[in-house]
């Protein structure tokens, strides 16, 4: 049964959109899959249309461009309450985009620019008439609603669209005809009763994962890592897998890796470069820990704290789970972090040391050399990878950050600017006269999103 979506256009460019529609011919293999229910910029649906569906009856809603009016920020809201789950959908819906800086100037001043002062104007008039007010200013949308994904880009790739949505139907698929979640790997592993991995002090996932794997790894001396994901029937060896996991302690590198690679095929988590999934629990572990809430549960080595997870519906499973979150969480060994731009670039790079900064229009840079050493600013070091490298590897420009900073930076800009200075062989003011736009440069998508957010009255509390 095809899923339904939905799409809303905000205040934006629809560059977004159009990178899906770029596709082509890609998409007819996804298309068949979908089932549009709302797309005005495409098909004619009214927007009365959306407003009569039931709530959550949609199951994906792409949110593109940023909440600049009071329309926007109630259709932001109305996609919400009608999807279970929201994209936030290019660098705009993620970040605030180049428009979020207008975050910089108070909105009188920005009507003021743009209707009364600008030299193209030709009638002095701020419009009234059958156009939305504006929000003082830009606030982001994940500030507004719950976003389960964030896919940025200015716009994001045509292939990083396809692959997610991709992703998406695979969760929704069926499951291979071989499994059965009414049974568990255990009961199907002829070490069960003599020889089990679990009795032996090794994890294995086998009686948490249903049956009909043809592999049986435990019996050619490997452990079950969860491939066929949950079983709806726990083995008789659940509760042992769980004393050994609050026996452990602190786990070594091997183990760590192992847990990692038990949650990413259990969970069917993503490993996408490109993008943020609310729903992919290490990404989130590594982004907002503070997320999760703790409990605590009663096992044979006495109470233990887990994560509080709510995955599978099975109490013991869950606790499992959240059992390995918790573990992972404080541990030294949880080496999860997302690949930058510069990772990805194919300029060589000898120290990213300069004495000499230029500006973009300044000569021109060679293909080869990183742009650091060229003297040009470059964004690569403090920005998410998956795009491709296309600007700096096919068009010869230095990268402008559009696809927002890796999991573990906070804020871009202010981590480009510790970094800039601290390689830096000029002196501030040198700096300082170069660059005359730092705002416009390194926070060029994420203004809105950064610890600055937007320009407040110098003598006034911020309400």
């Amino acid at each position: 049964m095809p899923v339904q979506v939905a799409f809303m256009q905000l205040s934006s460019c629809w560059g977004c959109h159009q990178s899906l529609l770029n596709a082509h011919l890609g998409l007819l293999g996804i298309l068949p899959e979908l089932e549009i229910v709302y797309w005005p910029a495409v098909v004619d649906f009214k927007h009365d249309s959306l407003e009569a569906r039931e709530d959550s009856s949609i199951v994906v809603g792409f949110i593109e461009g940023l909440i600049r009016t009071h329309e926007d920020l109630e259709n932001t809201k109305l996609m919400r309450k009608k999807c279970q789950i929201i994209i936030a959908f290019g660098s705009c819906a993620c970040y605030g985009g180049i428009p979020g800086l207008s975050n910089l100037y108070k909105k009188d001043d920005l009507l003021q620019r743009k209707f009364i002062e600008a030299e193209s104007i030709t009638e002095s008039r701020i419009p009234d008439q059958n156009v939305p007010p504006i929000e003082d200013y830009i606030v982001n949308v994940k500030e507004i609603i719950g976003v389960d994904i964030f896919l940025p880009g200015c716009p994001p790739t045509t292939d990083n669209i396809i692959a997610s949505i991709s992703y998406l139907l695979s969760l929704l698929a069926p499951d291979p005809e071989k499994k059965d979640v009414n049974k568990c790997v255990c009961e199907q592993c002829s070490l069960y009763k003599d020889e089990c991995l679990i009795e032996k002090g090794k994890l294995c996932f086998g009686p948490i994962t249903a049956s009909g794997c043809d592999l049986k790894c435990p019996e050619n001396g490997s452990p079950c890592v969860g491939c066929f994901k949950a079983s709806s029937k726990v083995g008789d060896k659940g509760k042992s897998l769980l004393n050994l996991l609050t026996s452990i302690g602190e786990i070594d590198t091997p183990t760590g890796l192992d847990i990692q690679k038990f949650l990413a095929l259990y969970l069917g988590l993503s490993n996408l470069e490109h993008m943020y999934f609310k729903g992919d629990l290490l990404q989130r572990l590594a982004k907002e820990p503070d997320t999760f809430s703790e409990k605590i549960i009663s096992t044979s080595n006495g109470n233990q704290k887990v994560l509080e997870i709510k995955m599978t519906g099975n109490e013991l499973i869950d606790n499992i789970i959240g059992l390995l979150l918790y573990i992972l969480r404080d541990s030294p060994e949880f080496k999860f972090s997302q690949k930058t731009v510069c990772s990805t670039c194919d300029r060589e790079v000898v120290d990213k040391v300069f004495t000499e900064i230029k500006r973009d229009y300044e000569g021109l840079p060679t293909m080869d050399t990183c742009f650091f050493e060229q003297g040009y600013v470059c964004l690569g070091p403090v920005t998410k990878a998956g795009c491709g490298t296309i600007c700096l590897n096919k068009a010869n420009a230095p990268c402008l950050g559009c696809y927002g900073p890796p999991e573990n930076i906070k804020d871009a800009g202010a981590k480009f600017l510790s970094t800039y200075c601290s390689i830096a062989q000029n002196e501030p003011e040198e700096i300082a006269q170069i660059i005359k736009d730092p705002a416009g440069l390194f926070y060029r998508f994420t203004l809105p999103s950064s610890i600055f957010r937007r320009k407040r009255d110098d003598f006034k509390e911020d309400k």
